[in-house]
C-alpha cells in the first residue's frame, strides 16, 4: 500500500494502519462477518454449531428467529413477524439496510408461495443456467439420472481432456441436490473422481445433466 497522491505528511515510505477494512481486500469478507456476528450476540442471537452462518434467537419454546447469512444478503424468518419487525429496525439503525420483503429468491433458490400456507422452493434458473454451461442446451433427455449397469471406476478410459471444468460441473450438481434428490446418488457417484476425471466419467456427468 502507498500513501495516495497529494499526501505527504510523515516518512512516504511508513505504512498506514487502517482502522476499518477496505471493501475488496482478502481480509474485509472476515472482518464484515466479525462485525456482524458481534452485533447479532448483543442482540441475543448465537450461532448454531452446525453452521456459522445460521444465527438462532429463543425467547421460549414457540418464539423462534432465524437468520441466515451469505456475505451481506440475508434471510430472516420466524415463527413472530413482530419480532422480525423489530430486529429489522434495529439492524437499520446500525447498518444500511435494503428490505426487499418477502422471500423470492437467494443463492439460486427460488421460492414459490401457493395456497395453504405452502412454499415451494425450486431450483429452475439455477438448473438452466448450468445446463447451458455445459453446453448441453440442445442435448436429448434421458428418463433416468443414471444408467442401472454402469459401474464407474478409477482408471476406466483415458483422462478427460478438462478436469477442471469436470470438478466445476460436478460441484455445482451438487449444490442442486438441494431441492433435486432424485440426483443425489448419481452425483455422489461422479463425485467421487473429481481429483483424475475420465472421459466416462465426463459421460456419466452428461447423463445426469440430460436427465436434468
Amino acid at each position: 500500500m502507498q500513501q495516495p497522491i497529494g499526501y505527504n505528511e510523515g516518512q512516504p515510505y511508513k505504512v498506514c494502519k487502517l482502522h476499518r477494512a477496505i471493501y475488496g481486500l482478502k481480509q474485509a469478507p472476515r472482518a464484515w462477518y466479525h462485525t456482524l456476528a458481534s452485533t447479532l450476540r448483543t442482540l441475543g442471537f448465537r450461532h448454531t454449531t452446525s453452521d456459522v452462518a445460521l444465527f438462532t434467537t429463543k425467547t421460549n419454546n414457540s418464539d423462534v428467529t432465524y437468520m441466515l447469512i451469505y456475505v451481506d444478503d440475508i434471510i430472516v424468518t420466524g415463527f413472530n413477524s413482530m419480532a422480525i419487525d423489530s430486529l429489522i429496525k434495529q439492524l437499520n439503525c446500525i447498518f444500511s439496510l435494503k428490505d426487499l420483503g418477502l422471500f423470492h429468491f437467494f443463492l439460486g433458490l427460488e421460492a414459490h408461495y401457493l395456497p395453504y400456507q405452502t412454499l415451494l422452493l425450486t431450483q429452475t434458473k439455477y438448473a438452466k443456467d448450468l445446463i447451458h454451461r455445459a453446453g448441453m442446451g440442445n442435448s436429448n433427455p434421458m428418463p433416468t439420472p443414471m444408467m442401472t449397469s454402469l459401474k464407474l471406476r478409477k482408471s476406466d478410459s483415458n483422462p478427460y481432456e478438462d478436469p477442471k471444468g469436470y470438478r466445476s460441473i460436478v460441484g455445482a450438481l451438487q449444490y442442486l441436490t438441494i431441492t433435486q434428490l432424485d440426483l443425489a446418488f448419481a452425483v455422489n457417484k461422479v463425485s467421487q473422481f473429481m481429483h483424475s476425471p475420465t472421459i466416462n466419467h465426463w459421460k456419466a456427468v452428461k447423463w445426469i445433466l440430460r436427465y436434468l
